[in-house]
């Protein structure tokens, strides 16, 4: 009697699909309605300041701004997302840390040395400056405020687990 195998790509595939947590790709879509993320907008005293101040701390890079109008900045964040940087009025704005924008970075010490090196404090998530900590999922993270106050968390989480059910 001779016994059939699976070719060892198609073999490898059904192993590494049903044996490991599935993981979803950052901006992927999700939901019934295909929803996925796109931007994260913020308002600022000055734009040109706040550019060059995200692309000093977070090395991010200028892109292509659809509105094309001098106050406003974008500034991409990986996948064909960005972060758009408008000058305008923020006296209705109320900053805290628990509504803040996060940033995983594959290079998480070498972040933080970057943040020293440039002498901006950071935080743990506790308040302890110069400090990161670890989220009970294991996410190592720092928190700083851009130059009008908005709270950044960067970790060095890279993984998006699927939804629950």
């Amino acid at each position: 009697m001779k016994k059939s195998l699976l070719p060892l790509p198609l073999f490898l595939t059904l192993l590494a699909t049903s044996c490991t947590p599935k993981l979803a790709v950052f901006g992927e879509e999700t939901g019934r309605f295909g929803a996925s993320f796109d931007h994260y907008a913020i308002n600022v005293d000055d734009v040109d300041e706040s550019v060059a101040f995200y692309q000093r701390v977070l090395a991010l890079v200028e892109v292509y701004d659809g509105t094309e109008k001098e106050h406003i900045r974008w500034l991409s964040l990986g996948n064909g997302m960005s972060l758009h940087v408008i000058e305008s009025d923020r006296s209705a704005i109320k900053l805290i840390k628990g509504v803040h924008l996060s940033i995983s970075v594959n290079k998480f010490d070498r972040f933080v040395q970057h943040l020293r090196d440039i002498n901006l404090q950071f935080f743990s998530w506790q308040g302890v400056p110069m400090q990161s900590n670890d989220r009970p999922d294991g996410v190592r993270q720092v928190y700083f405020k851009d130059l009008d106050g908005y709270w950044i968390e960067v970790n060095d989480a890279r993984v998006v687990r699927q939804p629950l059910g």
